[in-house]
Parts: structure tokens; C-alpha cells; sequence
């Protein structure tokens, strides 16, 4: 009796900690894509635009199957979500890792995205079913801690291993690590405790299919989901593909070295996410401190973009600061959470996620198609670091965009707040 009690215990945070080991990987994946880079465009010999569209292709797929998550999560629940796209990713992953050319390496990398496309629908899916309501954004928070906090480690792993050992052999770990959380997710994850089965049924399809009806006709979800994706972008357009690139151009280190760098900004992100589940339950005027996070992560990144000639350490405190700042994208999904009803609240979320991601490979593009606008091919053949700060300059004006858009957002960021849909 004693036992089953203690199992019962643990089950919620077993089944926490499987989702958060698979974002973890989704993660790990899409930032690793810009200290790849320098690898892959030498290996297949690509200019900037294919660089960026053979980085894009885990992040693609991941933006266009988040509604989908959201509603075959809601319908059939997280284990065989988890199950079936762990393995998708493992195959994916291995056949990226033994391409022999662009096209080859494009299709396995999309594979790739899709298969984890679900792994933070699912997360926070789970939180929502096995967790107390008010622990939602802590849980939430914690989880995003983890997986930045492991992606720093690996970051920093890769721009050491990278100088020695081609990226072939870090992407067959990637396939390994996939297939074995695809089996403890089939083995261990529980999709809700037993009271919810009956209390709280899965909607039918076409009940998912009117709520979501709903998302798509609410201005408000549009804005919460616009303003995650400005912020959203600091990590997955800046971190992920085109800093390190910048600061090796910019300044005397080495690619890994500017990788490093980038780091610090994942740190920054580490340190707020503890931090933000502990303040956002106090905070009344949520949409007040929403648009001044995105004003000074605008201002900080302006910074780093206009003056990357200034000292390390300075430029470590713009970076840290960056990402600290910029944790306010978090918020959006809380939001989600708590503005739509029950059942639907995967649904809900995926389609934020989907909107959250979409702009970190969009804007990279754009940054990737001004950087070759406004490189003179004539007068020489690398780009200088005037091409990369007129493409990067995006940016900046981006999360100057979210601090405007986030006065649309709904209200309902805690429990008891009647802004719902």
C-alpha cells in the first residue's frame, strides 16, 4: 500500500519529466542548427540563403503541425503522441546524419522537425492534466529552465567538439537519445489521472475542430501568439542561426568562441524562468510589464547589433540581459492556458506555439535575403560586417514590434480572471 502510494506520488512528475526530456531534444536540435552551420555549408558548399533554408527545415515542419499537436493531443492524448514522434525523429535524425547531398539533408532534417513537433504541446498537456492548476506557469517555467539550462551545457559541449569531430556523430546521438525516450514514453507516461477520465473526457474531433474555429476568428489570440513569436525570436533566430555567424564577422573570435558567446543569452532565459513563475501570480498589470520586457530586450539587442565591437564583457552583459528580458514570451502560453476552456486547452496552446515559432525561420530568411541585398559580390566575395548588420537589424525593430502588440493580449495570465473564450 505503502508503494503504490509513493508510485502515485511520482507518477505525475515521471510523466513531467519524459515531455520535458523530449522538448529538451526538440530544443537541443533547433539551437545546434547555427553551430552546424559553418560544417554544413562547407560539406555541401552553400551561400547564405541555403544556409538558411537547410537550417530552417527542423523549425518548418515544427510551425506548421502545431494545431495539428494541439488537437490529436487533446484527442488521443500525450503517450502515443510522444511514442510514435520520438521514433520519427530517430529516423529522421539517422538519415540526416548519412546524407550525402542538399536535397538529401533537407528532407531527413524536416522529418526531424516533425517528429517533436509535438514535444511542448504534450508537456504542457501533461502539466495541465497531472499538475494543480496554479502550478501551470511554475511548472511551465521549471521545464523551460531545464531544457535552456541543458541546451547551454551542450552549446558549450559542441563548440569544443565541433573543432575535432564532424556533426555527423552529434546527430546519431540525437537519433539514439529520440528512440529511447520514444520507449519510456510508450512504457511510463500516463495521459491523466483516473478522476479526469470521467469527469473531464476528451472532446470529440469536431469539438476541437469548433474551438479551434474560435482561435482562429479571436484578435487576441492572434496577438498573444504574435507577441511569444517577437520575443521567441532572440533563441530561435538569433541564438539558433545567424549570432554566431554575426559575432565571428563582427569581432576576433572564432565561430565557436561566438557561439559560446550566444550562450549567454540562453542563460539569461535560465535565470528568469525561476524567477517569472514566482512574480507572475503578484502581477496585476500584465500587459504593462509585457511591453516593457520586449522595450528593453529591443534596446539591448540594438546594442549588441550596432556596437559588436565592444568589450567581452559588456557585450556578455547585453546578451545575459537579452535573454533575461525576453522570457516575457513565456507568458503567452500561461494566457493560453487560462483564457479557453477545458479540453481544448492543447489545442489552444499548440496554436500559440505555432505562431511562437513561426518568425524565428521567417525572420531568419528575411535577415538572410538583406544580408545578400546588401552584399556588393563585385568588390568582394565574403560578406562584410555591414551586410550582416543590415540584415540584422530585424531584430531589434521585431521585439520593438512586440512591445506594441502585447496591449491586445486577453488579461487571464492567473487563475480567476474572467477574460475567457
Amino acid at each position: 500500500m505503502l508503494l503504490r502510494k509513493k508510485l502515485r506520488f511520482l507518477l505525475p512528475y515521471v510523466n513531467w519529466g519524459i515531455a520535458v526530456s523530449c522538448f529538451l531534444v526538440q530544443l537541443t536540435i533547433q539551437v545546434s542548427s547555427g553551430m552546424l552551420a559553418g560544417q554544413l555549408s562547407q560539406e555541401f558548399q552553400l551561400d547564405a540563403v541555403s544556409v538558411a533554408l537547410l537550417m530552417g527545415m527542423v523549425f518548418y515542419p515544427n510551425i506548421c503541425l502545431q494545431i495539428p499537436a494541439g488537437i490529436v493531443t487533446d484527442r488521443f492524448g500525450a503517450r502515443k503522441v510522444l511514442s510514435v514522434g520520438g521514433i520519427v525523429c530517430a529516423i529522421g535524425a539517422w538519415g540526416f546524419a548519412h546524407s550525402q547531398s542538399f536535397l538529401e539533408a533537407c528532407c531527413f532534417r524536416v522529418l526531424m522537425g516533425s517528429g517533436l513537433a509535438f514535444a511542448f504541446v504534450s508537456m504542457a498537456f501533461l502539466i495541465a492534466n497531472w499538475m494543480r492548476k496554479e502550478s501551470f506557469s511554475l511548472m511551465l517555467c521549471i521545464a523551460e529552465m531545464i531544457a535552456f539550462s541543458c541546451t547551454v551545457i551542450v552549446m558549450r559541449y559542441l563548440a569544443v567538439a565541433l573543432q575535432v569531430s564532424s556533426w555527423r556523430g552529434f546527430i546519431i546521438s540525437i537519433s539514439y537519445t529520440a528512440l529511447g525516450l520514444s520507449v519510456l514514453a510508450f512504457l511510463f507516461v500516463r495521459d491523466r489521472p483516473n478522476y479526469l477520465e470521467d469527469s473531464q473526457p476528451a472532446l470529440s474531433l469536431s469539438d476541437l475542430w469548433k474551438q479551434l474555429k474560435l482561435f482562429v476568428t479571436d484578435a487576441k489570440m492572434w496577438a498573444n501568439g504574435v507577441f511569444s513569436g517577437l520575443l521567441f525570436a532572440c533563441l530561435s533566430c538569433f541564438v539558433a542561426q545567424w549570432g554566431p555567424s554575426f559575432l565571428s564577422h563582427a569581432t576576433t573570435m572564432s565561430l565557436d568562441d561566438a557561439a559560446s558567446m550566444c550562450t549567454m543569452l540562453t542563460m539569461g532565459l535560465v535565470v528568469a524562468c525561476p524567477m517569472l513563475s514566482i512574480l507572475l501570480p503578484k502581477i496585476s498589470n500584465i500587459r504593462l510589464v509585457l511591453s516593457m520586457s520586449a522595450l528593453l530586450t529591443s534596446i539591448l539587442l540594438s546594442f549588441v547589433v550596432m556596437f559588436p565591437m565592444m568589450e567581452e564583457s559588456l557585450m556578455r552583459v547585453c546578451l545575459f540581459l537579452t535573454g533575461f528580458f525576453s522570457v516575457a514570451y513565456l507568458v503567452s502560453f500561461t494566457i493560453a492556458h487560462y483564457y479557453v476552456r477545458p479540453g481544448s486547452k492543447s489545442t489552444a496552446i499548440g496554436f500559440t506555439n505555432m505562431l511562437s515559432t513561426s518568425f524565428g525561420p521567417l525572420l531568419s530568411m528575411l535577415i538572410a535575403f538583406m544580408i545578400d541585398f546588401h552584399h556588393d559580390a563585385s568588390s568582394v566575395d565574403t560578406y562584410t560586417l555591414a551586410d550582416y548588420q543590415y540584415g540584422m537589424n530585424i531584430l531589434p525593430m521585431s521585439m520593438f514590434a512586440a512591445s506594441l502588440v502585447c496591449f491586445f493580449l486577453p488579461a487571464s495570465h492567473k487563475p480567476g480572471m474572467t477574460d475567457d473564450i
